[in-house]
């Protein structure tokens, strides 16, 4: 057996199937707004958001970063709004 066989023959263990169903996510899920979890995320968010701004404020950036920018303050606008009530379907969107 040459340094390679026996580098790869390692004797695998079957894996075992898992019996249990996986979680279903029908029910909309509830979000402390109250929780300190909840205000480090939205200021970290908010914090995110004022650099994201600083960093599109710059001239030298091009429209591939500019949207790129614009995207992530996008994702993280939504991200804050998680805690509002969700808009009808008629209403415009920030």
């Amino acid at each position: 057996m040459s340094w390679i066989e026996r580098l790869f023959h390692v004797k695998q263990e079957p894996i075992e199937p898992i019996d249990d169903p996986l979680p279903t996510f029908s029910l909309p899920g509830y979000l402390d707004v109250n929780s300190p979890t909840w205000h480090y995320v939205q200021g970290w968010a908010l914090e995110r958001i004022n650099k994201a701004r600083e960093r599109n404020d710059n001239i030298n950036r091009d429209l591939v970063q500019t949207a790129a920018l614009r995207g992530e303050i996008k994702a993280l606008k939504e991200l804050i709004n998680l805690s509002k009530p969700p808009k009808g379907l008629l209403e415009d969107e920030e």
